[in-house]
């Protein structure tokens, strides 16, 4: 994919130039530049953290810069790669500077290739989106090479990071345990049972709380009970007695 542009600096050429091999200048300008060392006359290496079409990429990268013709042209490769994305891109750009009044008209055209997710994203968000990344570069740089100071964030401690973390109130067992252990578990909550409240003191503890201290009162069989004869015995005294009641 070919991109290209142009856009003026408020600035000569020799600092433009300046301002564009410093490290730390290109980081502050660059949006989601996270890291950028000069290793040393030719080489850098970073990393960049942005987001395209919702899709957010952390990609380390190395540049080399393959010809310098101070203050009018600079010709660089760059190499990244985000790992977890299976993502790679390949930049090769050529940058000039040309005085303009007591300005500086600065050109570039970007020769970019992409592969993996990013690369599936098409050409036209792509582009969408490099233009919204040069006109927050361009804005940057501009105060930069006016010499004004940027304004940088400084990245947050661990221990900032790990405070702004709530902490779990509990340890979650994992729901294929609890169904190992024959444990029911909630489909709602992915939970096992809620723990049982803590027996009072001197009492014993059972699986759903204290212990009662009397046993439960079973309610009364109300159902009638069917007697039968116990045998032949039985039959006769039955033949007996109604053969009385005949009489009688």
């Amino acid at each position: 994919m070919q991109l290209g542009s142009s856009f003026h600096v408020p600035a000569d050429p020799a600092t433009v130039f300046e301002k564009f091999l410093d490290a730390d200048t290109m980081r502050s300008c660059i949006p989601g530049c996270e890291e950028m060392v000069r290793v040393d006359e030719t080489h850098y290496r970073g990393r960049l953290v942005n987001t395209v079409a919702h899709v957010k990429f952390n990609a380390t990268f190395g540049a080399e810069i393959t010809e310098l013709d101070a203050p009018r042209q600079v010709r660089a490769l760059l190499h990244g790669e985000d790992r977890r994305l299976a993502s790679s891109l390949k930049l090769n750009a050529t940058l000039t500077v040309s005085p303009d009044g007591d300005a500086s008209l600065v050109g570039y055209a970007m020769e970019m290739a992409l592969w993996g997710k990013l690369g599936r994203l098409g050409e036209s968000i792509l582009r969408r989106r490099t233009a919204e990344v040069e006109q927050q570069f361009v804005a940057a740089f501009s105060r930069a090479c006016a010499g004004e100071p940027l304004a940088t964030v400084p990245a947050p401690s661990p221990a900032a990071v790990h405070a702004a973390v709530p902490e779990p109130s509990g340890t979650a067992v994992p729901a294929a345990t609890l169904h190992h252990a024959g444990v029911r578990v909630d489909s709602g909550t992915g939970r096992g049972p809620a723990a049982a409240p803590p027996a009072p003191a001197g009492e014993p503890a059972t699986a759903h709380g204290p212990a009662s201290t009397s046993a439960p009162t079973r309610p009364a069989d109300r159902t009638p009970v069917e007697t039968r004869p116990a045998g032949p015995l039985s039959r006769l005294l039955a033949v007996l007695r109604r053969l009385l009641r005949g009489r009688s």
